[in-house]
């Protein structure tokens, strides 16, 4: 059982198991960078993640059609909101979004489970579901004009500017960080007036996290036929974009530190930043598909201010 601000939502073990190993199985950064956060938002931001994850697995499911993912980000999208009874319509996916990732595969659990996931985001306080609900509306909006024109082409997506290239970043990940600031407003008692500004650093605080990725992962990408740098520009010119965005996440931190966030806000941002910072770096040193080791991981991870040495997610 979660005690939150708008009365208690009850959660039981199974479902807290079921979000922990859902985070443990799709993203290693993530699983390791939630439970730094309190036990409220821990929670807020974990069912969000994983929304926010069901919609980029559609997306991103190799060989399937782009106008059969626009349809399963519609449904994703109807789920959302509550009919005209007032009750949510998770029966709208029936059994999930299975057949789209290899049987058996963490992201395909995910998305067999996604009616549980969106139970459990039903439940939260109506503020916070507000925010989620808001930021995953307009995430799956530019999904949809992504695969309705030039990026995504029958069952490929390829960008062919920066600019293309920042507005997909902005969709997929800037809206995010602007989730979070406000999912940590939500908690933090730090005055509205500072809100529009944070939300602003959080866009370029989401677009470095992507963009590192994006430099990351490209070699993949290519083979699963999708190709996030655009035609023509060089590594090089995205790396220096995602150094100016970095510049942007730092600010942002800073930002909070200075308005006086909660310590485990602070470790969360610092981490997922750190990291990002750290394989950037490792990307300029080695190349192509270099990665950080679990050594460096969790150095990072201790820099960042946890002090039970993060083995285990926990309590999501």
């Amino acid at each position: 059982m979660l005690e939150v601000g708008a009365g208690v939502v009850e959660t039981n073990h199974d479902d807290l198991h079921f979000l922990t190993s859902s985070l443990q199985g799709t993203s290693r950064t993530f699983a390791l960078a939630i439970p730094l956060l309190g036990t409220e938002l821990r929670h807020q931001v974990g069912i969000a993640y994983l929304l926010f994850r069901v919609a980029d697995s559609i997306e991103d499911a190799a060989g399937v059609a782009a106008d059969r993912r626009h349809l399963l980000l519609q449904r994703l999208r109807e789920c959302l909101q509550p009919g005209a009874d007032g009750n949510f319509r998770s029966a709208a996916i029936g059994d999930g979004f299975g057949g789209l990732w290899p049987e058996g595969s963490a992201t395909e659990r995910l998305m067999v489970a996604a009616p549980r996931l969106l139970r459990l985001f039903h439940r939260l306080p109506p503020a916070a579901v507000a925010c989620i609900r808001g930021a995953l509306d307009r995430t799956i909006g530019g999904m949809l004009d992504f695969l309705s024109s030039g990026p995504a082409r029958g069952a490929e997506i390829r960008m062919e500017t920066v600019a293309e290239l920042r507005l997909y970043c902005y969709f997929v990940a800037g809206i995010v960080g602007e989730m979070l600031t406000e999912l940590f407003f939500l908690q933090c008692a730090v005055g509205g007036e500072h809100l529009g500004r944070l939300r602003e650093l959080a866009v370029g605080f989401g677009e470095f996290l992507q963009l590192v990725n994006i430099l990351k992962d490209s070699e993949g990408d290519v083979r699963l036929g999708r190709c996030f740098i655009p035609t023509g520009v060089s590594r090089e010119t995205v790396i220096s974009l995602a150094e100016s965005s970095g510049v942007a996440a730092g600010e942002y931190i800073g930002q909070l530190e200075a308005l006086g966030v909660s310590a485990d806000v602070l470790a969360f941002c610092r981490f997922i930043s750190r990291l990002a910072e750290g394989s950037l770096e490792a990307l300029r040193q080695r190349g192509a598909g270099a990665k950080l080791s679990r050594t460096e991981v969790f150095s990072i991870l201790e820099s960042a201010g946890d002090t039970s040495g993060g083995a285990a997610v926990a309590g999501v």
